[in-house]
């Protein structure tokens, strides 16, 4: 069975700043890490998505939605993975050496 086929039972979650600068995206940074950890040690999945924040339009939008004046940072997709016991496998990835070539010897 896909992933796509199963209900899912994800919810989102914003981690937002009370201004932008580049102090406080080094502390969404910071709590981005902990979410992701301890969302991981509980067993979850998460995905974090950063490009809805990239733009004003994203922005703005996520800040009609949420309860409070913030501005947005990023979103996490918090959920739970399906067992991948029945799951299609991977596709195999080529070598690292195939598409990597290091010049120098740094």
């Amino acid at each position: 069975m896909r992933r796509a086929q199963l209900e899912d039972h994800a919810r989102l979650v914003v981690l937002s700043t009370d201004g932008d600068s580049v102090t406080r995206w080094l502390h969404t940074g910071e709590a981005l890490s902990a979410v992701l950890l301890e969302c991981t040690a509980a067993g979850l999945a998460t995905c974090a998505l950063t490009h809805i924040t990239e733009l004003p339009t994203g922005r703005k939008l996520l800040t009609s939605l949420i309860p409070h004046p913030a501005t947005p940072q990023v979103v996490i997709r918090i959920g739970t993975a399906p067992d991948d016991g029945d799951m299609i496998p991977p596709t195999l990835r080529r070598p690292l050496t195939d598409i990597y070539t290091r010049v120098g010897s740094h």
